[in-house]
């Protein structure tokens, strides 16, 4: 694998605070555009700028036992500018944190409002959305993943959702950014360790 990632701008870095002694810091860095080429199983799979993008999450920090998060990403070009979306939620509640920012041509713009989002478990077609005073952004899946691991001590349950984001997030100008064609996903994540 032979990959390249373009300066990409900023990146979204958040200290989120349960206590004194247990905190996540999270660093998210979406809508990295890529070059090169994957290999897997001797076929090549070129990725074209333009087209390419990627995501890096990084994180230290002490989990508190039991925890649930949603997150969901998207990447593309919208109207010409290349957006990024990085939705966080549900972990940071009470937190005076977000995991949430809009990224414009590599500028990111906070998010500081907790989202609300909705979905359906049990009808892995149906939609995710996600709102807060300035997000009202919506994945439309095309295709759905569940894992799940139980150790009596340790357990986790992961729904994933992958496909096309619509619908918009405001700048910090206040300036509705439509998130139109975006690829990415959401999730829900409940462990226990």
């Amino acid at each position: 694998m032979k990959l390249f990632a373009a300066r990409a701008g900023d990146c979204l870095g958040v200290v989120v605070p349960w206590n004194e002694w247990r905190f996540q810091y999270t660093v998210k860095d979406v809508a990295r555009p890529l070059t090169g080429v994957i290999t897997v199983d001797g076929r090549r799979f070129e990725c074209a700028a333009g087209s390419s993008w990627g995501v890096l999450d990084r994180g230290r920090g002490r989990w508190p036992y039991r925890i649930t998060w949603n997150w969901g990403a998207g990447s593309g070009i919208v109207g010409g500018r290349r957006i990024g979306l990085q939705l966080g939620g549900k972990w940071t509640a009470g937190t005076g944190s977000t995991e949430c920012a809009l990224f414009v041509d590599g500028r990111a713009h906070y998010l500081p409002d907790e989202p609300t989002w909705s979905y359906e478990l049990t009808d892995r077609s149906r939609p995710w959305r996600v709102q807060a005073p300035r997000v009202d952004a919506t994945l439309t899946p095309f295709h759905a993943r569940v894992t799940r691991t139980n150790a009596w001590v340790v357990a986790t349950a992961i729904h994933q959702a992958f496909g096309v984001w619509s619908g918009w997030l405001a700048d910090d100008d206040g300036e509705r950014v439509r998130v139109d064609g975006l690829l990415g996903w959401a999730e829900e994540a409940r462990n226990r360790w």
